[in-house]
């Protein structure tokens, strides 16, 4: 009777590292870290959703008016602006960004880059 105890928490080893190993091997990725560590996966802890909603609500707050904007960085660069964003929601990032160019806004034709792909 003993030995068959033995032989099913051997089967039950075996069975739980055939199924780890053939789950990492499908995924083709070795495994995190975190993963090894046996955390959660792709989860935020309630800690971190808060922090996210805490800085997303800071930003919003900070983020200047309409009015503070065209004092700080001019009408024709914040009409400019709006020109460009519209283009992008549009998905005609090529033409936003070929106009920030013609307009001189290489920043501005930097960050229409990296948010169009």
């Amino acid at each position: 009777m003993r030995t068959n105890f033995i032989g099913i928490f051997a089967a039950a080893g075996l069975l739980t590292f055939l199924t780890a190993s053939t789950a990492a091997a499908q995924s083709g990725a070795p495994p995190s870290a975190q993963q090894r560590a046996g955390g959660a996966i792709g989860r935020l802890t309630p800690e971190q959703h808060m922090s996210r909603f805490e800085n997303e609500e800071q930003r919003r707050r900070l983020a200047p008016t309409q009015e503070e904007a065209e004092a700080e960085y001019g009408a024709e660069r914040m009409a400019l602006a709006s020109q460009v964003a519209a283009l992008i929601e549009q998905g005609k990032c090529r033409e936003a960004r070929a106009l920030a160019n013609q307009a001189g806004e290489r920043q501005m034709a930097l960050r229409v880059r990296q948010t169009c792909h």
